[in-house]
């Protein structure tokens, strides 16, 4: 059984990266669920984007993985990634714009220290837009993408694919 399964990895090496990725997208709704809403009141229903966007791509990925089309998956990976990438840039600029509004045109060092601990982490969104580059570059054909499981044997000192490998390097 787990040979047919690390068979079907290196068949599908970009769905099996997908799937590896795809808890990623929950990890960051639940994160962003509990930093947006834990002992807060809801009241910009923007905070919502981040949540709803982790558990649909989540879905979105892990169905389009069992389907043997490559052409849905390219899609579907593509348009994931560049909401997750839209996602990400989008909260940077609203914690960006909310980290400015704490400063108050005050740059000294305590305002700082103050503003960094009130306002909504600055880089926190960008998560969401390394997630979502690795998904849009996932689908890409011009990536090349290899994985090799299983055992890999070490070349022995006498074969002719170690001084084919020496000469070659050199």
């Amino acid at each position: 059984m787990f040979g047919s399964f690390l068979r079907w990895v290196r068949l599908n090496s970009r769905k099996a990266l997908a799937l590896v990725l795809a808890p990623g997208l929950i990890a960051l709704a639940f994160d962003s669920a509990v930093s947006h809403w834990a002992g807060k009141d809801f009241d910009n229903r923007w905070q919502a984007i981040p949540v709803v966007y982790g558990l649909v791509g989540f879905l979105l990925l892990t169905a389009v993985c069992i389907p043997k089309s490559r052409k849905v998956f390219v899609w579907t990976a593509r348009g994931v990634g560049l909401a997750g990438m839209l996602v990400g840039l989008m909260g940077t600029y609203i914690h960006a714009v909310a980290f400015m509004e704490e400063l108050a045109g005050d740059y000294s060092a305590a305002n700082l220290e103050g503003a960094l601990s009130v306002a909504p982490p600055l880089l926190a969104p960008l998560s969401f837009v390394g997630l979502g580059a690795a998904l849009f570059a996932l689908s890409s054909a011009r990536m090349l993408l290899r994985l090799r499981l299983g055992s890999v044997r070490a070349p022995q000192a006498g074969a002719e694919g170690s001084s084919s490998l020496a000469q070659e390097t050199v």
